[in-house]
């Protein structure tokens, strides 16, 4: 996997023209508690069939993805999101590992970016 499809560096760029560097660490410390928290109930939902709630959770993980670059946890948490709006449990819980090695190898290479400042 690339490095560019991993991270949208644009958007990190943007961050950090706006809120600085120690602002766009900050940024991505809220990121990463949030996000731990979000992939858990969105585990959880999916283990326990409440795949409406899951359904949120996964827009809400696609959402602060996007505002943050982490590009590939968007498009899987996307398409966690169809599978559970369409009933799919089976489809959302085969991605739950993927959204999780995106989100760390996303936090990886941002903390990589950020040391670059």
């Amino acid at each position: 996997m690339n490095h560019s499809s991993a991270i949208e560096l644009g958007q990190i760029d943007s961050l950090i023209s706006a809120a600085g560097v120690d602002g766009t660490r900050s940024i991505l410390e809220a990121f990463q508690r949030s996000t731990t928290d979000l992939l858990k109930l969105l585990s959880d939902g999916v283990e326990d069939g409440a795949l409406e709630d899951a359904y949120r959770t996964a827009h809400a993980v696609k959402g602060s993805a996007a505002n943050v670059g982490a590009q590939l946890l968007a498009e899987t948490a996307a398409a966690i999101e169809k599978a559970c709006r369409s009933g799919d449990a089976a489809s959302a819980a085969a991605k739950l590992a993927d959204a999780q090695s995106h989100f760390d190898l996303f936090c990886v290479h941002f903390e990589a970016h950020l040391a670059q400042f």
